[in-house]
């Protein structure tokens, strides 16, 4: 994974509003959203997400926080937390992985009506993971 000099300067900015140190972060229009362990995430909501609220403020952008995972599998579960997940199946096609996500019965829309933050989970998987696509059934 590189880091370009944007990358760099929004992640220093999350550390200096809240002491907390990203692992990387994707901005999507006017949503910024970064990878963060899960020992670090309290520190960089804040009390009262103060810190959440400074950065938001600073840089004129949306923040969203999302937990990093040990594998690609525990990231994508935590980043869909409001979505009820059957199963996840990892394949490889044409020498890439790709992860398949079978939701229980009517969760599919929830996924769908914010396509947006799923594009920053693929980036993010994409860039962490080796995960070149999260396919949605």
């Amino acid at each position: 994974m590189r880091l370009t000099s944007d990358d760099i300067f929004y992640l220093n900015a999350l550390n200096s509003a809240s002491g907390a140190n990203a692992r990387d972060c994707v901005v999507q229009g006017k949503v910024i959203t970064f990878l963060i362990k899960k020992e670090e995430l309290g520190k960089a909501i804040g009390k009262d997400a103060n810190a959440v609220k400074k950065l938001r403020l600073k840089l004129k952008l949306n923040v969203e926080l999302l937990e990093y995972g040990e594998d690609a599998k525990q990231f994508i579960r935590k980043a869909l937390y409001n979505v009820k997940i059957k199963e996840i199946k990892f394949s490889t096609k044409n020498g890439k992985k790709v992860a398949k996500v079978v939701l229980e019965p009517g969760e599919r829309r929830k996924v769908l009506s914010t396509m947006g933050k799923l594009k920053r989970i693929k980036a993010l998987a994409q860039r962490n993971y080796n995960v070149e696509d999260i396919k949605i059934h």
